[in-house]
């Protein structure tokens, strides 16, 4: 039963996903960079997570996974991290960036220097051009990861072995450390306990590559060609767990898969490991409980995750918004209270937390604190619904009721993206929403072509006009803002 009710919530939260306009699907795009160190142009595939996200945050940053091989691992890797930060409410991994790497010369690029007191130039292509690029122009975070199969496994072990701080964490998929006699192995093994690796995470994942009917035990004595490569991927597993230097390390070895097909089990279990802190283990009594205490929940573990990460890192605002809501509508006060709060510390230059404040000051009948509150975010950003509700209660409801004919907002509107109709009509002389798979909603007027919704707090739709025909709408609520063209 546990994160069952937080589930149910984002499924909730994600209502329209299902709706969404399906004519093409992108999930990223393919750019090229000149490379003075290598002295070519470099194709990389990169994946956003706005490209595939039901709730972009166009501030938010994010971590870069630098994926070698890029052309072969991009779909499987943006389909894991797609799966397990967004899809169905998941959570068990951050939202990432995917910078994939096309291949020009593949054995240039992903074997260690001859000289192994050298670094080879792909490596300060990687530190040089193209982090700092992918750095000024997407929402980066400060935590990279880095992952390669086979040679570009064996590229990921030369990087932690010389530069550990350029990546925060490495998965080597099935290495290729037979490479050269076994020379840079070595190498390794004697560079490795000279590095600070405290807090750095290195997954390696092992394929069955012996020949058919022999076992590991038996391979321990082999010395033949055919053993060298999963020979010396032990060599390597047993150094590690002896002298970790404060490397986090965790290696899988997987008895059915072969070479080719270990990837994707691997980049699975590898991000699982290195983010084994991400996921919130808080269950549907934790959520459903009316005091404080899923604010504490959470402030805790998004603390534990900052440290992890080394960058603060928050829950995120629309969902904590949606939480304290319904806190405020079952009257748990103090509950709403601590979630708006939270809200208030994590996101202070949002006006959004501070106009959701205001509301539940209004719920308690504070009005200095709602006032004030309502002032916070218009300092921040002059909204006119934040206005609306400031100045009804400078007024204290003594301003003249607005009069309006509501038939001239009826029709039928487009969720823009979504492609959902929505249809208002008149019962009773007062306006409705229909939606559908919903209750039929009351919108109750605020001002001229601005309502909020009966019994919702925290809800404000403001109608664009051309002269007395509306042209849309936009619906401003707690899990986001949404909206709707006139059709």
């Amino acid at each position: 039963m546990k994160t069952i009710f937080i589930l149910s919530v984002l499924l909730l939260l994600s209502f329209f996903v299902n709706a969404q306009n399906n004519e093409s699907i992108t999930i990223g795009k393919k750019e090229i960079i000149y490379s003075k160190v290598l002295n070519e142009n470099r194709k990389i595939w990169i994946y956003t997570p706005d490209i595939t996200s039901q709730s972009v945050i166009p501030d938010k940053r994010y971590p870069v996974l630098y994926l070698l091989d890029g052309d072969a691992h991009f779909f499987s890797t943006v389909g894991i991290i797609q799966q397990l930060s967004q899809a169905n409410g998941n959570g068990a991994l951050p939202e990432m960036i995917v910078v994939a790497i096309e291949n020009t010369n593949r054995l240039r690029d992903l074997v260690p220097s001859d000289d192994l007191n050298k670094t080879n130039p792909f490596i300060d292509f990687l530190s040089s051009e193209l982090i700092p690029y992918i750095d000024k122009n997407y929402n980066t975070a400060p935590y990279k990861l880095l992952v390669g199969h086979s040679l570009g496994g064996l590229t990921a072990i030369d990087v932690l072995t010389k530069f550990p701080q350029l990546f925060n964490a490495y998965i080597a998929i099935d290495p290729s450390m037979w490479y050269n006699n076994e020379k840079f192995l070595n190498k390794a093994i004697d560079q490795l306990p000279k590095q600070n690796m405290n807090g750095k995470r290195l997954f390696v994942g092992t394929a069955n590559t012996m020949p058919k009917g022999m076992t590991i035990a038996q391979i321990k004595n082999d010395s033949s060609f055919e053993t060298q490569h999963i020979r010396s991927i032990f060599k390597l597993d047993e150094f590690l767990k002896a002298n970790t230097n404060g490397l986090l390390y965790a290696q899988k070895y997987y008895e059915t898969e072969g070479h080719n097909t270990i990837p994707l089990l691997s980049e699975y279990d590898g991000l699982r490991f290195i983010f084994d802190y991400y996921h919130l283990d808080a269950t549907e009594k934790d959520f459903a409980d009316s005091t404080a205490l899923i604010a504490s929940i959470l402030k805790t573990h998004y603390v534990n995750v900052s440290d992890k990460m080394g960058y603060k890192n928050s829950a995120p605002e629309a969902l904590i918004n949606y939480f304290a809501y319904d806190a405020l509508g079952k009257n748990q006060f103090n509950k709403a209270q601590a979630l708006f709060e939270l809200n208030i510390e994590s996101y202070p230059l949002s006006s959004n937390v501070y106009d959701s404040y205001a509301d539940y000051f209004l719920a308690n009948k504070d009005t200095i604190n709602a006032i004030s509150n309502y002032k916070k975010a218009l300092q921040i950003n002059n909204n006119a619904e934040t206005k609306i509700k400031l100045d009804a209660l400078i007024t204290n409801g003594t301003s003249i009721p607005v009069t309006v004919d509501l038939q001239k907002y009826v029709g039928v509107y487009v969720l823009e993206t979504y492609n959902i109709s929505i249809i208002l009509e008149i019962r009773d002389a007062k306006l409705w929403a229909i939606v559908p798979g919903q209750d039929d909603s009351e919108f109750q007027l605020l001002s001229e072509n601005v309502f909020t919704v009966k019994g919702k707090q925290g809800y404000t739709i403001t109608f664009q006009m051309d002269g007395d025909k509306p042209k849309g709408f936009t619906s401003l609520q707690p899990n986001g803002t949404f909206k709707a063209v006139f059709n």
